[in-house]
Protein backbone atom coordinates (compact mmCIF):
# COMPACT_ATOMS: atom_id res chain seq x y z
CA UNK A 1 0.00 0.00 0.00
CA UNK A 2 0.62 4.01 -0.92
CA UNK A 3 2.88 4.66 2.91
CA UNK A 4 3.28 8.70 2.48
CA UNK A 5 6.39 10.47 2.41
CA UNK A 6 8.48 7.07 2.02
CA UNK A 7 8.17 6.43 -1.33
CA UNK A 8 11.03 6.28 -3.27
CA UNK A 9 10.83 6.61 -7.00
CA UNK A 10 13.92 5.70 -8.97
CA UNK A 11 12.28 4.05 -11.86
CA UNK A 12 13.10 6.09 -14.98
CA UNK A 13 10.21 4.61 -17.09
CA UNK A 14 7.75 4.94 -14.37
CA UNK A 15 8.74 8.49 -14.54
CA UNK A 16 8.08 8.78 -18.08
CA UNK A 17 5.35 7.58 -17.31
CA UNK A 18 4.25 9.73 -14.71
CA UNK A 19 4.87 12.69 -17.00
CA UNK A 20 3.17 11.27 -19.45
CA UNK A 21 -0.13 10.95 -17.59
CA UNK A 22 -0.13 14.19 -15.88
CA UNK A 23 0.27 15.66 -18.68
CA UNK A 24 -2.97 13.95 -20.07
CA UNK A 25 -4.65 14.32 -17.20
CA UNK A 26 -4.15 18.56 -16.25
CA UNK A 27 -3.65 19.72 -19.69
CA UNK A 28 -5.85 18.64 -21.82
CA UNK A 29 -7.68 21.30 -22.94
CA UNK A 30 -4.72 24.04 -23.02
CA UNK A 31 -3.01 20.92 -25.60
CA UNK A 32 -6.22 20.77 -27.62
CA UNK A 33 -6.32 24.78 -27.84
CA UNK A 34 -2.92 25.07 -28.98
CA UNK A 35 -3.37 22.53 -31.19
CA UNK A 36 -6.72 24.77 -32.82
CA UNK A 37 -4.81 27.41 -32.49
CA UNK A 38 -1.64 25.78 -34.72
CA UNK A 39 -4.23 24.38 -37.24
CA UNK A 40 -2.76 21.02 -36.07
CA UNK A 41 -3.92 18.03 -34.37
CA UNK A 42 -1.06 15.91 -34.08
CA UNK A 43 -1.04 13.57 -31.12
CA UNK A 44 2.36 13.55 -28.86
CA UNK A 45 4.21 10.12 -29.10
CA UNK A 46 3.32 7.88 -26.54
CA UNK A 47 6.22 5.75 -25.02
CA UNK A 48 4.68 3.67 -21.85
CA UNK A 49 6.37 0.92 -20.14
CA UNK A 50 3.91 -2.10 -19.51
CA UNK A 51 1.14 -1.44 -16.53
CA UNK A 52 0.61 -5.12 -16.17
CA UNK A 53 0.99 -6.05 -12.22
CA UNK A 54 -0.99 -3.76 -9.52
CA UNK A 55 2.22 -2.95 -7.92
CA UNK A 56 3.21 -0.79 -10.85
CA UNK A 57 -0.08 0.72 -11.43
CA UNK A 58 0.34 1.64 -7.70
CA UNK A 59 3.46 2.77 -7.92
CA UNK A 60 2.59 5.52 -10.74
CA UNK A 61 -0.60 6.30 -8.77
CA UNK A 62 1.34 7.36 -5.37
CA UNK A 63 3.45 9.00 -7.09
CA UNK A 64 0.77 11.12 -8.78
CA UNK A 65 -0.68 11.37 -5.25
CA UNK A 66 2.43 12.75 -3.32
CA UNK A 67 2.42 15.64 -6.00
CA UNK A 68 -1.51 16.84 -5.88
CA UNK A 69 -1.74 20.30 -4.95
CA UNK A 70 -4.07 19.46 -1.93
CA UNK A 71 -1.30 16.96 -0.37
CA UNK A 72 0.25 20.60 0.36
CA UNK A 73 -2.46 22.65 0.95
CA UNK A 74 -3.48 19.67 3.54
CA UNK A 75 -0.05 19.93 5.68
CA UNK A 76 -1.51 23.70 7.04
CA UNK A 77 -5.26 23.09 7.87
CA UNK A 78 -6.68 21.66 10.84
CA UNK A 79 -10.55 20.96 10.40
CA UNK A 80 -11.67 19.50 14.46
CA UNK A 81 -14.87 18.34 15.26
CA UNK A 82 -15.75 21.58 17.60
CA UNK A 83 -15.15 23.01 14.03
CA UNK A 84 -17.93 21.24 12.25
CA UNK A 85 -20.23 21.75 14.93
CA UNK A 86 -19.76 25.29 14.88
CA UNK A 87 -20.49 25.15 11.02
CA UNK A 88 -23.49 22.91 11.27
CA UNK A 89 -24.76 25.54 14.31
CA UNK A 90 -24.26 28.61 12.21
CA UNK A 91 -26.11 26.53 8.76
CA UNK A 92 -29.11 25.49 11.56
CA UNK A 93 -29.74 29.18 12.43
CA UNK A 94 -32.77 29.27 14.78
CA UNK A 95 -33.01 25.36 14.39
CA UNK A 96 -30.17 25.00 17.07
CA UNK A 97 -32.99 25.53 19.37
CA UNK A 98 -34.22 22.32 18.63
CA UNK A 99 -30.95 20.46 19.21
CA UNK A 100 -31.92 17.04 20.45
CA UNK A 101 -29.78 16.92 24.32
CA UNK A 102 -26.46 15.07 24.10
CA UNK A 103 -26.52 11.46 24.98
CA UNK A 104 -25.01 9.71 28.50
CA UNK A 105 -22.29 7.22 28.63
CA UNK A 106 -24.30 4.43 28.40
CA UNK A 107 -25.88 5.26 24.93
CA UNK A 108 -22.88 6.57 23.58
CA UNK A 109 -21.05 3.33 24.45
CA UNK A 110 -23.80 1.22 22.49
CA UNK A 111 -23.80 3.51 19.69
CA UNK A 112 -19.97 3.65 19.27
CA UNK A 113 -19.57 0.09 19.27
CA UNK A 114 -22.61 -0.84 16.93
CA UNK A 115 -21.55 1.76 14.48
CA UNK A 116 -17.92 0.92 14.19
CA UNK A 117 -17.87 -2.58 15.05
CA UNK A 118 -21.25 -4.19 14.56
CA UNK A 119 -21.41 -5.62 18.29
CA UNK A 120 -22.92 -4.85 21.25
CA UNK A 121 -20.40 -3.69 24.40
CA UNK A 122 -20.07 -6.36 27.03
CA UNK A 123 -22.05 -6.03 30.40
CA UNK A 124 -17.96 -5.43 31.97
CA UNK A 125 -17.14 -2.65 29.45
CA UNK A 126 -20.37 -0.64 29.81
CA UNK A 127 -19.50 -0.81 33.63
CA UNK A 128 -15.71 0.14 32.82
CA UNK A 129 -16.76 2.68 30.41
CA UNK A 130 -19.11 4.32 32.54
CA UNK A 131 -17.24 4.50 35.98
CA UNK A 132 -14.08 5.84 33.99
CA UNK A 133 -13.85 9.51 35.31
CA UNK A 134 -11.50 10.67 32.17
CA UNK A 135 -12.61 13.35 30.99
CA UNK A 136 -11.45 11.85 26.90
CA UNK A 137 -13.08 8.80 27.85
CA UNK A 138 -15.28 9.04 24.63
CA UNK A 139 -12.22 9.77 22.09
CA UNK A 140 -10.14 7.01 24.14
CA UNK A 141 -12.86 4.66 22.75
CA UNK A 142 -12.84 5.56 19.55
CA UNK A 143 -9.55 5.72 18.92
CA UNK A 144 -9.41 2.42 20.34
CA UNK A 145 -12.08 0.48 18.62
CA UNK A 146 -11.00 2.17 15.36
CA UNK A 147 -8.04 0.38 15.45
CA UNK A 148 -9.56 -3.46 15.88
CA UNK A 149 -10.21 -6.24 13.88
CA UNK A 150 -13.92 -6.27 14.31
CA UNK A 151 -14.10 -2.26 12.84
CA UNK A 152 -12.33 -3.64 9.53
CA UNK A 153 -14.35 -6.21 9.84
CA UNK A 154 -17.79 -4.52 9.73
CA UNK A 155 -16.98 -1.70 7.34
CA UNK A 156 -15.66 -4.07 4.74
CA UNK A 157 -18.91 -5.95 4.63
CA UNK A 158 -20.43 -2.79 4.58
CA UNK A 159 -19.17 -1.92 1.06
CA UNK A 160 -19.31 -5.76 -0.37
CA UNK A 161 -22.73 -5.03 -0.11
CA UNK A 162 -22.42 -1.84 -1.33
CA UNK A 163 -20.88 -3.43 -4.70
CA UNK A 164 -23.11 -6.93 -4.70
CA UNK A 165 -26.18 -5.76 -3.42
CA UNK A 166 -27.84 -5.30 -7.08
CA UNK A 167 -25.43 -7.30 -9.28
CA UNK A 168 -26.22 -10.19 -11.42
CA UNK A 169 -23.37 -11.62 -11.69
CA UNK A 170 -23.01 -15.54 -11.78
CA UNK A 171 -22.27 -16.45 -8.31
CA UNK A 172 -19.74 -19.21 -9.83
CA UNK A 173 -17.37 -15.76 -11.38
CA UNK A 174 -17.28 -13.92 -7.96
CA UNK A 175 -15.72 -14.24 -4.90
CA UNK A 176 -17.71 -11.73 -2.14
CA UNK A 177 -15.85 -13.35 0.72
CA UNK A 178 -12.62 -12.55 -1.24
CA UNK A 179 -13.74 -8.63 -1.36
CA UNK A 180 -14.35 -8.62 1.85
CA UNK A 181 -11.50 -9.68 3.23
CA UNK A 182 -9.18 -7.84 0.97
CA UNK A 183 -11.58 -4.45 2.33
CA UNK A 184 -10.92 -5.82 6.04
CA UNK A 185 -6.86 -6.25 5.27
CA UNK A 186 -6.78 -2.84 4.10
CA UNK A 187 -9.26 -1.32 6.69
CA UNK A 188 -7.27 -2.65 9.25
CA UNK A 189 -4.06 -1.11 7.87
CA UNK A 190 -5.79 2.15 7.43
CA UNK A 191 -5.60 2.45 4.06
CA UNK A 192 -6.54 5.49 2.54
CA UNK A 193 -10.08 5.24 0.48
CA UNK A 194 -8.34 6.70 -2.66
CA UNK A 195 -5.83 4.09 -2.97
CA UNK A 196 -8.97 1.26 -2.32
CA UNK A 197 -11.17 3.11 -4.83
CA UNK A 198 -7.88 3.14 -7.07
CA UNK A 199 -6.96 -0.82 -6.80
CA UNK A 200 -10.62 -1.91 -7.11
CA UNK A 201 -11.22 -0.06 -10.48
CA UNK A 202 -7.64 -0.25 -12.17
CA UNK A 203 -8.18 -4.10 -11.73
CA UNK A 204 -8.37 -6.27 -14.65
CA UNK A 205 -9.39 -10.52 -14.06
CA UNK A 206 -8.23 -12.82 -16.56
CA UNK A 207 -9.51 -15.50 -16.92
CA UNK A 208 -7.81 -18.63 -16.57
CA UNK A 209 -8.99 -21.49 -18.46
CA UNK A 210 -6.93 -24.21 -17.73
CA UNK A 211 -9.53 -24.11 -14.23
CA UNK A 212 -12.75 -24.23 -14.10
CA UNK A 213 -15.02 -21.18 -13.32
CA UNK A 214 -11.46 -19.31 -12.64
CA UNK A 215 -11.92 -15.64 -13.56
CA UNK A 216 -9.49 -14.02 -10.74
CA UNK A 217 -11.91 -13.94 -8.48
CA UNK A 218 -9.58 -14.97 -5.32
CA UNK A 219 -7.80 -11.88 -5.59
CA UNK A 220 -10.17 -9.76 -3.72
CA UNK A 221 -9.46 -6.46 -5.72
CA UNK A 222 -10.71 -8.24 -8.79
CA UNK A 223 -14.66 -8.78 -7.61
CA UNK A 224 -15.43 -5.03 -8.29
CA UNK A 225 -14.83 -5.53 -11.78
CA UNK A 226 -16.34 -9.24 -11.55
CA UNK A 227 -19.37 -7.77 -9.91
CA UNK A 228 -19.59 -5.45 -12.97
CA UNK A 229 -19.30 -8.88 -15.03
CA UNK A 230 -16.40 -6.69 -16.65
CA UNK A 231 -19.25 -4.86 -19.08
CA UNK A 232 -18.24 -1.63 -19.70
CA UNK A 233 -21.47 -0.28 -19.83
CA UNK A 234 -22.08 -1.51 -16.25
CA UNK A 235 -18.76 -0.33 -14.61
CA UNK A 236 -19.53 2.95 -16.08
CA UNK A 237 -22.29 2.85 -14.39
CA UNK A 238 -21.27 1.04 -10.85
CA UNK A 239 -18.07 3.65 -10.99
CA UNK A 240 -20.12 6.46 -10.86
CA UNK A 241 -22.85 5.27 -8.41
CA UNK A 242 -20.41 4.30 -6.07
CA UNK A 243 -16.77 6.45 -5.93
CA UNK A 244 -19.00 9.58 -7.12
CA UNK A 245 -22.29 9.22 -5.67
CA UNK A 246 -23.83 10.17 -9.73
CA UNK A 247 -26.73 7.98 -10.37
CA UNK A 248 -25.87 7.90 -14.65
CA UNK A 249 -27.28 4.26 -15.57
CA UNK A 250 -30.57 5.73 -17.57
CA UNK A 251 -28.46 7.77 -19.37
CA UNK A 252 -27.45 5.02 -21.00
CA UNK A 253 -30.56 4.65 -23.39
CA UNK A 254 -31.05 8.71 -22.77
CA UNK A 255 -30.01 12.15 -21.70
CA UNK A 256 -30.59 12.31 -17.98
CA UNK A 257 -34.57 13.41 -16.90
CA UNK A 258 -32.92 15.27 -13.92
CA UNK A 259 -29.62 15.92 -13.89
CA UNK A 260 -27.65 17.43 -16.72
CA UNK A 261 -26.04 14.06 -18.47
CA UNK A 262 -26.09 13.41 -22.06
CA UNK A 263 -26.66 10.02 -23.31
CA UNK A 264 -22.88 11.00 -25.29
CA UNK A 265 -21.30 11.25 -21.71
CA UNK A 266 -22.16 7.76 -20.13
CA UNK A 267 -21.08 6.16 -23.13
CA UNK A 268 -17.93 8.30 -23.11
CA UNK A 269 -17.25 6.66 -19.99
CA UNK A 270 -18.15 3.12 -20.47
CA UNK A 271 -15.11 3.56 -23.53
CA UNK A 272 -12.78 3.66 -20.64
CA UNK A 273 -13.33 0.29 -19.71
CA UNK A 274 -13.74 -1.48 -23.39
CA UNK A 275 -10.48 -3.24 -24.21
CA UNK A 276 -11.23 -2.68 -27.84
CA UNK A 277 -12.82 0.15 -29.71
CA UNK A 278 -16.28 1.44 -28.30
CA UNK A 279 -19.54 1.41 -30.34
CA UNK A 280 -22.31 3.01 -29.14
CA UNK A 281 -25.66 1.99 -30.04
CA UNK A 282 -28.37 3.92 -31.86
CA UNK A 283 -31.14 4.83 -29.59
CA UNK A 284 -33.72 4.20 -31.99
CA UNK A 285 -31.92 1.64 -34.06
CA UNK A 286 -29.06 -0.52 -31.44
CA UNK A 287 -28.21 -1.85 -34.97
CA UNK A 288 -26.66 1.04 -35.98
CA UNK A 289 -23.66 1.68 -33.80
CA UNK A 290 -20.74 5.52 -33.48
CA UNK A 291 -17.63 4.55 -32.59
CA UNK A 292 -17.02 6.86 -29.16
CA UNK A 293 -13.49 7.88 -27.78
CA UNK A 294 -13.31 7.59 -24.50
CA UNK A 295 -14.07 11.12 -22.18
CA UNK A 296 -14.33 11.37 -18.29
CA UNK A 297 -17.44 13.31 -17.15
CA UNK A 298 -15.31 16.10 -16.21
CA UNK A 299 -13.67 16.50 -20.23
CA UNK A 300 -10.43 14.51 -19.40
CA UNK A 301 -9.30 12.22 -22.81
CA UNK A 302 -7.00 9.70 -22.30
CA UNK A 303 -4.01 9.50 -24.94
CA UNK A 304 -5.38 7.41 -28.12
CA UNK A 305 -2.64 5.52 -27.98
CA UNK A 306 -3.02 4.26 -24.55
CA UNK A 307 -3.85 0.67 -23.91
CA UNK A 308 -6.29 -0.99 -21.74
CA UNK A 309 -4.86 -1.72 -18.74
CA UNK A 310 -3.67 1.97 -18.84
CA UNK A 311 -6.78 3.47 -19.72
CA UNK A 312 -8.06 1.94 -16.42
CA UNK A 313 -5.22 3.58 -14.59
CA UNK A 314 -5.93 6.69 -16.26
CA UNK A 315 -9.63 6.76 -15.34
CA UNK A 316 -8.66 5.80 -11.81
CA UNK A 317 -6.31 9.23 -11.60
CA UNK A 318 -8.83 11.11 -13.28
CA UNK A 319 -11.51 9.78 -10.39
CA UNK A 320 -9.32 10.43 -7.60
CA UNK A 321 -6.71 12.73 -8.02
CA UNK A 322 -8.35 15.48 -10.48
CA UNK A 323 -8.41 18.71 -7.92
CA UNK A 324 -11.84 19.72 -9.78
CA UNK A 325 -13.67 16.46 -8.93
CA UNK A 326 -15.10 17.48 -5.73
CA UNK A 327 -17.58 14.48 -5.85
CA UNK A 328 -15.21 11.48 -5.28
CA UNK A 329 -14.81 13.28 -1.39
CA UNK A 330 -18.07 14.30 -1.21
CA UNK A 331 -19.34 10.76 -2.18
CA UNK A 332 -17.67 8.72 0.78
CA UNK A 333 -18.40 11.99 3.12
CA UNK A 334 -21.65 11.66 2.38
CA UNK A 335 -22.24 7.71 3.00
CA UNK A 336 -20.73 7.54 5.79
CA UNK A 337 -22.06 10.82 7.42
CA UNK A 338 -25.55 9.03 6.28
CA UNK A 339 -24.58 5.43 8.24
CA UNK A 340 -23.50 7.19 11.72
CA UNK A 341 -26.18 10.05 11.59
CA UNK A 342 -29.31 8.19 9.98
CA UNK A 343 -29.45 11.22 7.18
CA UNK A 344 -27.18 12.75 4.41
CA UNK A 345 -26.21 15.98 3.48
CA UNK A 346 -27.91 14.00 -0.25
CA UNK A 347 -29.53 11.47 -0.74
CA UNK A 348 -26.87 8.46 -1.04
CA UNK A 349 -26.22 7.79 -4.78
CA UNK A 350 -28.03 11.27 -5.85
CA UNK A 351 -24.86 13.95 -5.70
CA UNK A 352 -25.47 14.84 -9.48
CA UNK A 353 -24.98 18.50 -9.98
CA UNK A 354 -28.55 18.93 -9.68
CA UNK A 355 -29.53 16.61 -6.76
CA UNK A 356 -31.24 18.20 -3.83
CA UNK A 357 -28.84 18.90 -1.09
CA UNK A 358 -29.27 20.12 2.46
CA UNK A 359 -26.28 22.58 4.47
CA UNK A 360 -24.01 21.92 1.51
CA UNK A 361 -20.76 24.30 2.89
CA UNK A 362 -21.17 21.64 5.33
CA UNK A 363 -20.81 18.47 3.67
CA UNK A 364 -17.70 20.77 1.36
CA UNK A 365 -15.46 21.84 4.34
CA UNK A 366 -15.64 18.16 5.39
CA UNK A 367 -14.82 16.85 2.08
CA UNK A 368 -12.37 19.41 1.27
CA UNK A 369 -10.87 18.76 4.44
CA UNK A 370 -10.81 14.49 3.78
CA UNK A 371 -9.18 15.23 -0.02
CA UNK A 372 -6.50 17.32 2.99
CA UNK A 373 -6.46 14.44 4.97
CA UNK A 374 -5.38 12.05 2.16
CA UNK A 375 -8.88 10.18 2.41
CA UNK A 376 -8.08 8.78 5.50
CA UNK A 377 -11.16 7.30 6.55
CA UNK A 378 -10.11 6.86 10.38
CA UNK A 379 -9.70 10.68 10.46
CA UNK A 380 -13.32 11.33 8.97
CA UNK A 381 -14.94 9.00 11.72
CA UNK A 382 -12.69 10.57 14.47
CA UNK A 383 -14.34 13.46 13.27
CA UNK A 384 -18.09 13.09 12.89
CA UNK A 385 -17.81 11.18 16.17
CA UNK A 386 -16.61 13.06 18.15
CA UNK A 387 -18.63 15.78 17.11
CA UNK A 388 -21.64 17.06 19.00
CA UNK A 389 -24.11 16.30 16.06
CA UNK A 390 -23.35 12.72 16.56
CA UNK A 391 -23.55 12.28 20.30
CA UNK A 392 -27.22 13.92 20.39
CA UNK A 393 -29.94 11.44 21.33
CA UNK A 394 -32.06 9.99 18.91
CA UNK A 395 -35.79 11.54 17.39
CA UNK A 396 -37.56 11.70 14.49
CA UNK A 397 -37.99 14.94 12.92
CA UNK A 398 -40.98 16.36 11.20
CA UNK A 399 -39.22 18.67 8.67
CA UNK A 400 -36.50 18.45 6.98
CA UNK A 401 -35.33 21.73 8.08
CA UNK A 402 -34.61 19.95 11.84
CA UNK A 403 -31.77 17.41 10.06
CA UNK A 404 -28.80 16.66 12.04
CA UNK A 405 -30.71 18.61 14.89
CA UNK A 406 -30.32 15.24 16.39
CA UNK A 407 -30.44 11.13 14.89
CA UNK A 408 -32.35 9.44 13.67
CA UNK A 409 -32.99 6.00 14.79
CA UNK A 410 -31.57 3.12 12.17
CA UNK A 411 -32.01 0.01 11.83
CA UNK A 412 -29.30 -2.21 12.36
CA UNK A 413 -27.81 -4.30 8.98
CA UNK A 414 -28.30 -8.16 8.72
CA UNK A 415 -24.55 -8.92 9.85
CA UNK A 416 -24.78 -6.70 13.38
CA UNK A 417 -28.53 -8.35 14.07
CA UNK A 418 -26.55 -11.23 13.48
CA UNK A 419 -23.98 -10.80 15.55
CA UNK A 420 -26.46 -9.69 18.40
CA UNK A 421 -28.08 -13.16 18.12
CA UNK A 422 -24.67 -15.29 18.14
CA UNK A 423 -23.44 -13.17 21.35
CA UNK A 424 -26.73 -14.44 22.79
CA UNK A 425 -26.91 -18.77 21.96
CA UNK A 426 -23.61 -19.23 20.12
CA UNK A 427 -22.77 -19.86 16.43
CA UNK A 428 -25.46 -21.70 14.73
CA UNK A 429 -25.20 -21.32 10.86
CA UNK A 430 -28.18 -22.13 9.73
CA UNK A 431 -29.88 -19.46 11.87
CA UNK A 432 -26.93 -17.18 10.73
CA UNK A 433 -28.21 -17.23 7.21
CA UNK A 434 -31.45 -16.96 7.81
CA UNK A 435 -31.65 -13.63 9.53
CA UNK A 436 -28.83 -12.22 6.49
CA UNK A 437 -31.72 -13.23 4.14
CA UNK A 438 -34.59 -11.94 6.43
CA UNK A 439 -32.84 -8.60 7.30
CA UNK A 440 -31.17 -8.18 4.19
CA UNK A 441 -31.57 -4.28 3.19
CA UNK A 442 -30.16 -1.71 0.49
CA UNK A 443 -26.66 -0.13 1.73
CA UNK A 444 -27.52 2.86 -0.39
CA UNK A 445 -30.61 3.58 0.88
CA UNK A 446 -31.01 6.10 3.07
CA UNK A 447 -32.88 4.72 7.16
CA UNK A 448 -35.87 7.02 6.36
CA UNK A 449 -36.84 4.92 3.05
CA UNK A 450 -36.13 1.88 5.49
CA UNK A 451 -39.06 -0.35 6.80
CA UNK A 452 -39.35 -3.16 9.15
CA UNK A 453 -41.12 -6.10 7.62
CA UNK A 454 -43.68 -8.30 9.01
CA UNK A 455 -41.21 -11.61 8.00
CA UNK A 456 -38.44 -10.25 10.22
CA UNK A 457 -41.21 -9.94 13.11
CA UNK A 458 -42.57 -12.79 12.53
CA UNK A 459 -39.45 -14.65 12.46
CA UNK A 460 -37.76 -13.37 15.81
CA UNK A 461 -40.95 -14.49 17.41
CA UNK A 462 -41.56 -17.86 16.25
CA UNK A 463 -38.71 -18.99 14.98
CA UNK A 464 -38.60 -22.24 17.52
CA UNK A 465 -34.62 -22.67 17.35
CA UNK A 466 -33.90 -19.08 18.42
CA UNK A 467 -36.67 -19.99 21.32
CA UNK A 468 -34.88 -23.65 22.10
CA UNK A 469 -31.08 -21.86 21.72
CA UNK A 470 -32.38 -18.83 24.14
CA UNK A 471 -34.25 -21.23 26.92
CA UNK A 472 -31.14 -23.34 26.85
CA UNK A 473 -28.10 -20.27 26.74
CA UNK A 474 -25.63 -19.70 28.98
CA UNK A 475 -27.15 -16.49 29.72
CA UNK A 476 -30.05 -18.24 31.10
CA UNK A 477 -27.73 -20.46 33.14
CA UNK A 478 -26.27 -17.56 34.53
CA UNK A 479 -29.70 -15.15 35.20
CA UNK A 480 -30.92 -18.31 36.87
CA UNK A 481 -28.41 -17.73 39.71
CA UNK A 482 -28.81 -14.49 40.30
CA UNK A 483 -31.48 -12.85 42.65
CA UNK A 484 -34.32 -10.93 41.03
CA UNK A 485 -33.19 -7.66 41.10
CA UNK A 486 -29.75 -8.78 39.85
CA UNK A 487 -31.39 -10.93 36.77
CA UNK A 488 -33.41 -7.90 35.52
CA UNK A 489 -30.04 -5.65 35.42
CA UNK A 490 -27.96 -8.57 34.11
CA UNK A 491 -30.76 -9.39 31.37
CA UNK A 492 -30.83 -5.85 30.24
CA UNK A 493 -27.17 -5.59 30.03
CA UNK A 494 -26.68 -8.43 28.42
CA UNK A 495 -29.40 -8.00 25.79
CA UNK A 496 -29.54 -4.15 24.93
CA UNK A 497 -26.20 -3.18 26.78
CA UNK A 498 -27.91 -0.72 29.15
CA UNK A 499 -29.25 -1.17 32.73
CA UNK A 500 -33.64 -1.41 33.06
CA UNK A 501 -35.51 2.09 33.71
CA UNK A 502 -36.90 1.71 37.08
CA UNK A 503 -40.24 1.25 35.32
CA UNK A 504 -38.85 -1.92 33.56
CA UNK A 505 -37.39 -2.95 37.02
CA UNK A 506 -40.34 -3.07 38.52
CA UNK A 507 -42.23 -4.26 35.86
CA UNK A 508 -40.09 -7.31 35.31
CA UNK A 509 -39.99 -7.90 39.25
CA UNK A 510 -43.65 -7.97 39.57
CA UNK A 511 -43.76 -10.67 36.25
CA UNK A 512 -40.85 -13.07 38.11
CA UNK A 513 -43.10 -13.00 41.32
CA UNK A 514 -46.64 -13.57 39.81
CA UNK A 515 -44.82 -16.58 38.06
CA UNK A 516 -45.67 -20.02 39.22
CA UNK A 517 -42.32 -21.27 37.19
CA UNK A 518 -39.32 -18.91 37.57
CA UNK A 519 -37.25 -20.18 34.45
CA UNK A 520 -40.59 -20.20 32.13
CA UNK A 521 -40.51 -16.38 33.44
CA UNK A 522 -37.24 -16.05 32.60
CA UNK A 523 -37.30 -17.45 28.84
CA UNK A 524 -40.11 -14.89 28.42
CA UNK A 525 -38.18 -11.98 29.67
CA UNK A 526 -35.27 -13.09 27.14
CA UNK A 527 -37.57 -13.47 24.43
CA UNK A 528 -39.51 -10.44 25.03
CA UNK A 529 -36.33 -8.01 24.50
CA UNK A 530 -34.73 -10.50 22.15
CA UNK A 531 -38.12 -9.36 20.32
CA UNK A 532 -38.34 -5.48 20.90
CA UNK A 533 -37.61 -2.67 18.50
CA UNK A 534 -34.87 -1.79 20.31
CA UNK A 535 -32.68 -5.22 19.54
CA UNK A 536 -32.83 -4.53 15.89
CA UNK A 537 -31.94 -0.77 16.17
CA UNK A 538 -29.49 1.71 17.17
CA UNK A 539 -30.36 4.23 19.93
Amino acid sequence: MLKRGQFHYHCSHLLILFITLICLILVPISLEAAQKKKGKKKTPALNLPPLKTQEQKMQLLGYIRQTMPTHRIGRRISFSSDDLDKALELELGQNTQRFAKQIDDETFVRRVYLDLTGNLPTPETIKTFISSRSSNKRSNLIDELLETEAYARKWSRYWTSVIFYDSEANKNRISPKALEDWLAEQFSKGAPWDYITVMLISATPKRNKKVRNDYGQKYGPNNFVLACENKSTELASQTARIFMGISIKCAECHDHPFDNWKREQFHELAAFFHPYTYKMPDKDDPKVKTVVKPRFLLGEKPHEKMKSDARRVSIAAYLAYNPKNYWFARAYVNRIWSELIGDGFYDVDSLGPDSDVIHKPVVNRIAANFRYKDFDPKWLFRLIMNSKVYQRDMQTISSQSELFTSVRPSRLRPDVVAASVKKLIGEDKKLHKEIMQVFDMNPSLPQGALEGSIQQALMMMNHTTLQSKLSQSELKKQLMKLSDQELVDALYLNVLARHATTEEVERNLSYLKESQSRAEAVDDLIWVLVNSTEFRTKR
